[in-house]
């Protein structure tokens, strides 16, 4: 029998109090620290940002809570957002609940974990600091941050609409191949992932029966999927020989990686 698990991701920077105090109060099984690569123009900051992830795992663990540490680069927030939809999306598919720690990182990684979270209803907090370090001591004992007591707040999750079903794929398969796709190729896609609406024409014997398919399938995927893609400002479309090329703009690049794995 599986119980319900309580996991939490944390956007790791030069936090230490931020990423583990509020875990005096609140349940967790797991946790994931997502921390920048290593950059060879910033060693020092690497440097700080390792002292810090071995202090907050070594207070996890203390705790015998479950660490597993993930690189992603915490500075490009459509690589942190899909990092963290990503693993929501795993976590809620096993029916674990999943808590989003958006005050143990600077500030972009903090509004791209956020988005994410609010996107897949995830439960959003912040860790309140009580003081500010004054010396290099109380940096190596606390991080940036200065927690004394383990207060905080839940975010109240305002609703972020994502698209439906098709028009996830459509965005995640666009971005995830890295350029334009066209008609044919995306109906492709849906007709493998069994969107209902779109028949495979190989199922049809008839020369004259297959061209109806076609035609149905280029109909649902124009008026169910790319116009309100369209509409919604994610796509542009622009045409090329027979059929329209489809590409992301850069509200539906952010869009395709808050949605994170349609994999």
């Amino acid at each position: 029998m599986n119980f319900e698990q309580h996991v939490h991701i944390i956007p790791l920077g030069f936090e230490i109090d931020r990423a583990v105090v509020l875990l005096e109060r609140m349940p967790a099984n797991r946790v994931y620290l997502l921390v920048t690569p290593e950059d060879p123009d910033y060693p020092n900051e690497k440097k700080e940002q390792i002292y810090c992830l071995e202090e907050v795992t070594r207070k996890l663990k203390e705790k015998k809570i479950e660490v597993i540490i993930k690189e992603v680069d915490c500075f490009d927030i459509k690589e942190l957002m899909n990092s963290v939809s990503s693993l929501i999306l795993e976590e809620k598919a096993k029916g674990n609940v999943v808590y989003v720690n958006m005050s143990a990182g600077g500030k972009l990684s903090s509004v791209g974990a956020t988005l994410a979270a609010m996107a897949h209803n995830a439960k959003v907090y912040y860790a309140i600091a009580s003081s500010y370090p004054r010396n290099d001591q109380d940096r190596q004992l606390h991080g940036l941050s200065i927690c004394n007591k383990p207060e905080g707040m839940i975010l109240e999750n305002f609703q972020i609409k994502l698209p439906d079903e098709a028009g996830k794929i459509v965005l995640s398969s666009i971005w995830n191949k890295g350029k334009p796709l066209n008609t044919e190729e995306i109906l492709d896609i849906l007709v493998a992932k069994g969107i209902e609406i779109f028949v495979d024409e190989k199922n049809c014997n008839s020369k004259e029966g297959k061209r109806r398919l076609q035609q149905k399938n280029r109909v649902n995927l124009n008026k169910a999927v790319l116009n309100k893609l369209e509409k919604d400002g994610y796509i542009v479309r622009e045409k090329f020989g027979r059929y329209n090329k489809i590409s992301l703009t850069e509200s539906g690049e952010y869009m395709a990686n808050i949605i994170g794995t349609t994999d």
